[in-house]
């Protein structure tokens, strides 16, 4: 179970997360040797926003640097709680956490890994993240798909739903403003320095966890064939 950052030493706890999110943490493979990527993106995601970890914050960037650069509306006044000083919205945390967690999936993994073709003249790494998010966005309202809350009409059985969707009914009146915003401010953010920096230590992080659960796996097989 998680802890809200009142009382948890990351601004960005394990499972702070929408309802959907939080359901995703909790699945428990049946496949041997696999690395669950989702709960490895949170735990790197809550790693890296702790009380201690090298400044600044992701979260408290997005917030407090990025947002009101984009409009001054985007600005806290007066937050949920406050962490090292500044003031923040649980709302907030959820949607963030959510995201970031979403890229241990395997779209997510091609959303962060994939490379954008034929980028066009003036394109700067920059605006990578916030180009995917644009294409994306072409074919799927992604901002709901991220940022959705659950209703009673996700759990009404009588609707009819689409695979892709899951038992959810995602509808657009449960995202607010705020919640594009930070979808926004955490495509900017993936695209400065320090996210780049974020994702290549988260990569090379996952690379590792799949090295090892190879490894395992074939230490395992080399047994049994020893034992055979």
């Amino acid at each position: 179970m998680f802890k809200h950052p009142l009382e948890n030493p990351s601004l960005a706890p394990f499972g702070l997360t929408t309802q959907v999110s939080y359901r995703r943490l909790q699945y428990k493979p049946t496949i041997q040797f696999h690395v669950n990527e989702e709960r490895m993106s949170a735990r790197f995601w809550e790693k890296h926003n702790r009380a201690g970890a090298l400044p600044p914050l992701p979260v408290r960037t997005i917030v407090h640097d990025i947002l009101p650069g984009q409009a001054q509306c985007n600005r806290i006044a007066r937050g949920d709680f406050v962490f090292d000083g500044l003031p923040y919205l649980t709302r907030d945390i959820v949607t963030l956490s959510s995201i970031v967690q979403w890229f241990g999936t395997n779209v997510g993994r091609e959303f962060i890994d994939g490379k954008i073709l034929n980028p066009g003249k003036g394109y700067h790494p920059s605006r990578e993240f916030v180009i995917k998010l644009d294409r994306d966005n072409q074919h799927r309202d992604m901002y709901t798909f991220w940022c959705h809350r659950c209703t009673g009409a996700c759990r009404d059985k009588s609707r009819f739903r689409l695979l892709l969707d899951g038992p959810c009914l995602h509808d657009p009146r449960t995202v607010t403003e705020r919640d594009k915003a930070m979808v926004d401010g955490l495509m900017r953010w993936l695209g400065s320095a320090a996210g780049r920096n974020y994702i290549t230590d988260y990569r090379a992080r996952r690379d590792r966890a799949w090295e090892a659960a190879s490894q395992r796996r074939r230490r395992t097989f080399e047994i049994r064939k020893n034992a055979a």
